[in-house]
């Protein structure tokens, strides 16, 4: 009989590419090897020879296999590869988060927190643990079937590893539809720094012919040739015919792989039957009990399995050889049969698990149930495998709780186990879909959670509806508001203190805080508070806390409300929640950020990015980057702003998330460009009329600034009215200061555009004023809110003819303290004062000065206000004023410009510069677009017309 081969033919190219990978990994520099091709085409032979390689090469290789068997179990392929690096090591050998979460790797529940943030981040720290031993081959196969925590973290580890490490990924390219849920993973991974993509092409002859000789010892070309024409190139396939002999030429594979099961004893045979409905891994001791053999019977069984190259061992498992052939012998059950043998296996499952199940089984157990149609066992199985999953916070409870949502029709509801009001699964399934950005799906999920409600709805269920609709959601048409909804929550939960309670209470503060009503917002948080810490519920007593510190800070108890946010932490981190624990810290960085000569914050948010990204918490990674992007703008670094926002961009995140188009609207303002900040305001104030909050006052006011610049002026003055009008029940000291600077801006954009002056507003703003003044004091003055006050009498001042050069000198020593982009606005307002008030020697200096300090930071807005101010007063501003058209470019882009310049490539670019080749793209899109320019080339020459290239 024909030997199966065990070499690997036909893949020179792809191996040289792989070896070059691990070269560059093996100095340092983190790569990532996405390995794609149909099934049976030598993906896992390639990457067998890849990692023996590595291993010659000192690195450690770790292997994980993501399954075919759809239990919803996350991050399980991670866990066995890492496996690996802890099964053979005592706990004091290992590096400290590695020892840490060792149980977990060998099979036990994860250790700290036990969410599925908190896994990703330690899983990580494993791997820069290992990688700081030795060079890392992480090999996860099969990607296809990796369920969205695996996804998650290979997306993060390749923007992340630092050191020598190597991700290498395979995945079935017939597989990948265009809904496949790993197709956006991979594109993410295809962008990360050091990525590099195999596509297994079929052999051609020369491959085909080499297996042909290693399998039968000849070449003989027309055999050869029959071979190549019916595998089709397909290495697995080739292998099969040949096994098979020629007289098998003419059947299809799953005919030649099931011969070679048919070939087994009836004890082999059934067994393996039964195996298949288990997935492509085997577990012995539940086919044991599943086959009713004895030890002996199981062992010869598997062992003549073995020997027939239909299973394989793969470390402490046993596989089939191929996911095909598994395949092949599941599909050849008969329905009943492919029923009947679900229904034994969960039902042994069952029997070995019992109440206490973890998550994994508990998804086993969904998927045989399902399978087997027992809907009611089904059911039980995934509400309880849903709810765990929404504990340990993966997105994979949203299967988990869908398929159950699907089935509670059609089962009896008696209690016990598993069940679950309507209501409530509804509810916690819109709460799953909001936490994994499907906000559409939530709110029509919410929208049915509230029709299930009746006067008969046991209280404490209906208080969760009501809580859970005020904040996965808008306002839903036909239904309460949200106050409304949150005090039936809390009237409902009124008594005894329950999570139900602290939840409402919470939420009321919530409310009161969209309105700005920071002193009832406090009231609620405090009791939410008391009922919290008397459940006790952690996670909510850590929202609350959140939620009282912002109050705090509002009402200018500023150590108060960094206590609150540290407090905050705390209790999120008992809770279990990462989460919330790194929301608390960004809270913390948002104080911190607004106090004066204050840095301590850049460490907090540039951390707590890194953690989000590496726990696959993207809310919150994304939220401190744009703190990051708005900190830069706030210190003057606009060329820092304006890279991390094109880098946002090709991470996926840009303008259709509002948050980052109201940082780059600012951005656009500071360069002078108020006609392309125009569109992404019309879409950020959208978004803020569709939903019951008041949008913030710094946003209105910088919204008012961009219509007036675009010369919508009766736009700008209509706009700042109904806001300042929203704003008249505001009571927070930062908020009086904004709602006044508010009014006054707005007043003066149509004191500029002609219009009379509209006393009402004028009488608001200043009422406003009066307000803070009174309440902003002490401490208070020197935050970035506190310069507000100071801004707004300056604004004042001017509006009504006023001297105002001694105000706008008080707001701009205020506001440089917080950071040198911040007081530009004041320092203009300075610079128009001196120039009204015909201190012309004074003048004379300081326009030169801000102009130079303008154009150095890239505002070209302002500078363009100095220069005109200038022409005015006839003051001259230094030589060369005259554009060159390159100055539009930050000083990197024209590092960038002067490289590409010379014919380089981006790699090229990269390496001169020191910089990654993704950045360089980054930098090279940006250029040709402020350049007016389609490509590299035309780039290049107007760089050769307009400055000297080396």
């Amino acid at each position: 009989m024909p030997q199966a081969t065990g070499g690997l033919f036909g893949r020179d190219r792809e191996l040289g590419q792989a070896h070059e990978a691990v070269v560059a990994a093996g100095t340092g520099s983190p790569q990532v090897l996405l390995v794609g091709g149909d099934a049976g085409i030598g993906k896992t032979s390639l990457v067998t020879r890849v990692g023996e390689r590595a291993r010659e090469a000192g690195f450690t290789v770790l292997v994980g296999h993501c399954l075919d068997i759809d239990n919803g179990v996350p991050i399980q392929s991670v866990r066995e590869a890492l496996r690996g690096a802890v099964a053979d090591r005592s706990a004091e050998h290992l590096p400290p988060v590695t020892r840490r979460m060792a149980t977990f790797l060998l099979g036990g529940a994860p250790g700290g927190s036990g969410s599925a943030s908190s896994a990703l981040e330690d899983l990580g720290l494993v791997v820069a643990e290992l990688s700081a031993e030795s060079p890392l081959m992480l090999v996860l196969e099969d990607m296809h079937w990796a369920d969205r925590s695996t996804q998650d973290f290979a997306v993060t580890l390749s923007r992340t590893a630092r050191g020598p490490v190597c991700l290498v990924l395979t995945f079935r390219t017939d597989e990948l539809t265009r809904r496949h849920p790993f197709r956006r993973a991979l594109v993410e991974l295809g962008r990360s720094a050091g990525a590099r993509r195999l596509d297994l092409q079929p052999l051609d002859r020369d491959g085909i012919s080499g297996i042909v000789e290693q399998c039968t010892g000849r070449r003989d070309q027309a055999f050869v040739g029959a071979t190549l024409a019916r595998s089709e190139g397909n290495p697995l396939y080739a292998e099969e015919l040949l096994q098979a002999g020629p007289a098998a030429l003419a059947g299809p594979l799953g005919d030649l792989l099931l011969a070679r099961v048919e070939a087994l004893s009836p004890p082999t045979r059934e067994l393996l039957r039964l195996a298949s409905v288990g997935g492509s891994r085997l577990d012995p001791p539940v086919l044991a009990d599943l086959s009713a053999l004895d030890d002996l019977a199981l062992e010869t069984c598997l062992r003549e399995a073995i020997d027939a190259n239909v299973l394989r061992a793969s470390g402490e498992h046993l596989d089939f050889r191929h996911g095909l052939l598994r395949e092949a012998i599941y599909d050849d059950l008969l329905p009943g049969e492919r029923t009947r043998a679900h229904a034994r296996m969960a039902a042994c499952l069952q029997a070995r698990l019992g109440d206490d199940a973890e998550m994994a089984e508990l998804g086993v157990l969904a998927f045989h149930w399902y399978a087997a149609h027992d809907q009611t066992e089904a059911f039980r199985a995934s509400v309880r495998a849903g709810r765990a999953a929404r504990t340990y916070g993966g997105p994979e409870a949203v299967t988990h709780l869908e398929r159950a949502l699907e089935l509670y029709d059609q089962v009896p509801h008696e209690g016990g186990i598993g069940d679950v009001p309507k209501a409530d699964l509804v509810r916690l399934l819109a709460e799953a879909c909001k936490e994994h950005h499907d906000f559409d799906r939530a709110s029509v999920l919410m929208r049915e959670a509230l029709d299930l409600l009746d006067d008969d709805t046991e209280p404490l269920l209906a208080s969760r509806v009501y809580s859970s609709y005020a904040v996965l959601c808008g306002e839903l048409e036909g239904h309460l508001h949200h106050r409304e909804a949150v005090e039936r929550a809390i009237a409902y939960a009124e008594g005894e203190p329950s999570e139900e309670l602290a939840t409402a209470l919470y939420m009321m503060s919530r409310l009161h805080w969209r309105q700005e009503q920071i002193a009832e917002a406090f009231r609620y948080a405090e009791r939410a508070i008391e009922v919290a810490t008397a459940v006790p519920v952690p996670a909510v007593e850590a929202v609350a806390r959140q939620s009282r510190g912002w109050s705090h800070w509002n009402l200018g108890r500023i150590d108060e409300a960094l206590a609150d946010f540290e407090a905050a932490a705390k209790a999120a981190a008992r809770g279990g929640s990462v989460a919330e624990t790194l929301w608390s810290e960004v809270h913390r960085a948002l104080v911190l950020i607004d106090l004066p000569d204050s840095d301590a914050w850049t460490g907090l948010v540039v951390e707590g990015r890194d953690r989000a990204r590496a726990q696959g918490l993207p809310d919150v990674a994304q939220e401190c980057a744009i703190i990051l992007a708005r900190g830069y703008l706030q210190q003057g670094r606009l060329d820092d702003a304006d890279l991390l926002l094109s880098e946002l961009t090709e991470e996926g995140l840009g303008p259709d998330h509002h948050l980052w188009r109201e940082a780059r609207s600012l951005l656009l303002l500071h360069r002078g460009d108020a006609a392309a900040a125009l569109p992404l305001e019309r879409d950020t104030m959208a978004l803020w009329r569709s939903v019951a909050v008041i949008p913030d006052w710094e946003f209105v006011t910088h919204h008012v600034r961009v219509l007036e610049g675009n010369g919508l002026i009766d736009e700008a003055v209509s706009v700042g009215r109904e806001y300042v009008e929203m704003l008249q029940d505001a009571d927070g000291i930062y908020t009086l200061a904004g709602a006044a600077v508010l009014g006054y801006v707005t007043l003066a954009a149509a004191q500029r555009a002609g219009l009379p002056l509209d006393e009402d507003l004028l009488a608001r703003a200043d009422a406003k004023l009066e307000q803070a003044a009174a309440l902003i004091t002490g401490r208070a003055l020197a935050t970035w809110g506190g310069t507000h006050l100071a801004l707004a009498r300056a604004l004042r001042a001017d509006l009504v003819g006023e001297p105002s050069t001694d105000l706008w000198q008080t707001a701009y020593d205020a506001c440089s303290r917080i950071g040198a982009g911040h007081a530009l606005q004041a320092w203009l307002g300075l610079a128009h004062a001196v120039a009204a008030s015909g201190e012309r020697d004074r003048a004379r200096s300081m326009l030169p000065e801000l102009w130079a300090h303008a154009r150095e930071m890239g505002a070209l807005g302002v500078a363009d206000d100095v220069a005109r101010l200038a022409r005015r007063h006839r003051i001259p501003l230094p030589d060369g004023q005259v554009p060159n058209r390159l100055d539009v470019l930050t000083a990197r882009e024209r590092e960038v410009l002067d490289v590409l310049a010379t014919g380089a490539t981006n790699l090229q670019i990269a390496e001169r510069l020191f910089i990654s080749k993704k950045t360089v793209s980054v930098h090279v899109t940006n250029l040709l677009a402020k350049l007016g320019v389609t490509n590299r080339g035309a780039a290049a020459a107007l760089a050769r017309e307009l400055t000297r290239v080396d």
